[in-house]
Parts: structure tokens; C-alpha cells; sequence
């Protein structure tokens, strides 16, 4: 069909070159030649569509061989996918039962963690209410030493003055009877004067031994000589008041019977100068010094008032930090170890920066053992 197509094509063109001028031989020669030409074109061409006929079937069977494996791969592929879905979807089913039980199982625990929350809760609510029972108890004891120490000074103040009283009593007691016994001296008579032993016979002017009776008589009175009367001794001096004790009523002598560790006498010195300067220089150390002297003695609940008047009275001061630590030490000697944590942790709290924290820290720490 092509080939006809073609042909009248050619006939159409030569039938037009026909009609417009005249051909000559060598132009049907040329025309002939060209047909010929055309023809084998033709015959290349048809050659060629058959063999791209030939190519294209086969490479269509090919393709649709690939695509039918392609396909058969595809649908593999999707059986396989559907499997894991399907275990995928069987695995969720699993997690979801597994989250329901966990779910339960965080539920109860969460309510056993609520329980046992609120029972701390209560234990360290009872806790708190004990510390504040021992507080108070520890305030009390606090009190009471302080009532105890100012009995301790009056009743020194009076036993003082008391000592001073009968001293000053004993002084004129013993001027009144120096100066009873110098007016009886003054007031006393002359002594007469005693005849020798002999006796004087006036008849005959003579003078005769004394007989034995008489004799005997003389040894029993002696003879007295008479001296001039000596004018009445001075009326003695009162005697001096009684030496103060060794206690130092100064805050250097206190200082010093510290170290010589004598606790009780460097209390006594430091509240001596507190008595004299409660407003002095070194009435914080003196204070301080006070207390250490009766922690040293032994005495740890007076120890624990002195240094409770550091802290309250002088929170600012250098030693209010050193005086909480050592109150805490206080407590701990008296066994109340609660109060001493209360203590520790309040100087934490109140002085972070002090160099007594560390120590703190240590003896909460050793505390909790």
C-alpha cells in the first residue's frame, strides 16, 4: 500500500514535469534511474519496517515478560507486606495488652507509692511534733538552768554579803573589847606595897627573923614590887575583811586560769567581769569563755544557756557561730543527739559561710549512723 502510495506520487510528479515542458530522452533515462533509485529506497524502507516490525514484538514480548515478573515480584512482595502487617498488627495487639497490665500494674504501684508517701508524710509529721516536743523540753531544761545559775548568783551575791556582815561584825566585836579592856586597865586601883619579911619589934628597936609559920605564910604571898602605872595600850585595829578568793574578777585573769584549765574559778572570773562590764569590750568573749569554762568543767546544760545568751544576744558576732557548734556538742554530751541535729542544721542554715559549717556537716553526718 505504501508502495502505490509512493508510486502515484512519483507518477503525479513526473506527469507535472510532462506537462510543463517537453522531455527529452536523457530525461526519462534520468527519471528512470531516479525511479529506480526511489524504488530501492522504497524497498530499504519496507525492509526496515519489517525488521522494527521485528524488534518491536520482541522487545514488547520481553517487556511484558519483565513486567509479568515485575508483577509476579510485586504481588511476593505484597503477600509478604500483608504477613508483616498482619504480625506487625499482632505484635500491637500484644504492646497494647502488655500496656494495659502495666498500666494496672503503675496504677497500684502508684497507689501503694501514695500510701507509703503519706505514711512518711505521717512519720515525719510525728517526727517534726517530737522535735518540737524535744525543743521545747530543750528550751525548758534551758530555762530551768537559767533560773538555776541566777539562784547560783544570788544566793553567791548573798552568801557574799553575808561573809561581808560578819566580817564587819567580827571587826567591831573585837574593837568594843579591846577598848572595854583598855578603860578597865585605866580604871583598875594601884597595888600596895608589901612589907619585907621581917618583923619589927618596937619595944626593943630591933629587928627579928620571922618565925617558920610566918615564913611559910611569905611563900605563900609573894612580894609584888610596885611600877609606875603604864599608860592604856591603843585600842587594836579592826581586823582586815577576809582575802577575796583566787578567782581574777578581770577578763585577762580569767583568760589565763582557762588555760591553766581551772573551769570552775575562770567562770567565776568571767562572770565577775560581766557583773562589772556587761557592756565592756570583751563582754561577748567573756561570754563565750564562760561557757567553754563550764564545758570544760563538765557542767554541759549551763554550758548550753551561756551559749544560747552568745547566739541570741550577739547573732552577728564572730563567736555565734562557734557558740552554736559547741551547744551542739552540749547536747550531744547530755544525749540528746535530735536536739543536736536541730542545732547543726540551724547553723548550716543561719551561717553557710563560717568556718564551723564543715564540723557541722561532719557531726550530722555521723549522726545519721
Amino acid at each position: 500500500m505504501k508502495r502505490a502510495v509512493l508510486y502515484s506520487v512519483v507518477l503525479l510528479g513526473l506527469s507535472i514535469l510532462l506537462v510543463q515542458c517537453v522531455a527529452t530522452q536523457q530525461d526519462v533515462e534520468y527519471t528512470n534511474v531516479k525511479v529506480r533509485e526511489m524504488d530501492s529506497k522504497v524497498d530499504d524502507i519496507n525492509k526496515d519496517i519489517e525488521d522494527l516490525k521485528k524488534q518491536t514484538v520482541q522487545s514488547v514480548q520481553a517487556r511484558q515478560a519483565e513486567t509479568g515478573d515485575r508483577l509476579d515480584y510485586q504481588q511476593s512482595e505484597i503477600l509478604r507486606l500483608q504477613g508483616e502487617i498482619e504480625e506487625n498488627n499482632f505484635l500491637m495487639r500484644q504492646v497494647q495488652e502488655e500496656n494495659r497490665e502495666l498500666k494496672k500494674l503503675l496504677l497500684t504501684r502508684m497507689d501503694s507509692s501514695e500510701q507509703s508517701r503519706s505514711e512518711e508524710i505521717n512519720r515525719l509529721n510525728e517526727r517534726l511534733a517530737l522535735t518540737d516536743e524535744q525543743l521545747l523540753k530543750a528550751m525548758e531544761r534551758v530555762g530551768y538552768a537559767e533560773s538555776e545559775i541566777m539562784a547560783i548568783k544570788e544566793a553567791r551575791s548573798q552568801e557574799a554579803s553575808q561573809r561581808a556582815m560578819e566580817a564587819a561584825q567580827r571587826a567591831r566585836e573585837a574593837e568594843r573589847k579591846a577598848r572595854m579592856s583598855a578603860e578597865q586597865e585605866v580604871r583598875k586601883p594601884p597595888r600596895q606595897i608589901e612589907p619585907d619579911a621581917y618583923k619589927i619589934d618596937v619595944s626593943s628597936q630591933n629587928i627579928t627573923e620571922s618565925s617558920p609559920d610566918e615564913k611559910e605564910a611569905e611563900k605563900v604571898e609573894p612580894t609584888i614590887e610596885v611600877k609606875t602605872a603604864a599608860p592604856p595600850p591603843p585600842p587594836p585595829s579592826p581586823p582586815s575583811p577576809p582575802s577575796p578568793p583566787a578567782v581574777a574578777n578581770s577578763y585577762g585573769q580569767g583568760m589565763s586560769l582557762f588555760k591553766q584549765k581551772k573551769y570552775r574559778d575562770a567562770y567565776n572570773s568571767f562572770a565577775e567581769y560581766l557583773v562589772k562590764n556587761p557592756s565592756g569590750s570583751k563582754a561577748v568573749d567573756a561570754r563565750y569563755y564562760g561557757a567553754e569554762s563550764l564545758y570544760g568543767d563538765k557542767d554541759y546544760e549551763l554550758a548550753i544557756l551561756e551559749y544560747q545568751k552568745v547566739i541570741v544576744e550577739h547573732s552577728k558576732h564572730e563567736l555565734a557561730p562557734r557558740a552554736l557548734y559547741r551547744q551542739g556538742l552540749s547536747f550531744e554530751k547530755i544525749g540528746d543527739p535530735e536536739t543536736a541535729r536541730i542545732v547543726y542544721n540551724k547553723l548550716v542554715d543561719t551561717y553557710p559561710k563560717s568556718k564551723e559549717v564543715s564540723s557541722a556537716r561532719t557531726r550530722l553526718e555521723s549522726l545519721k549512723r
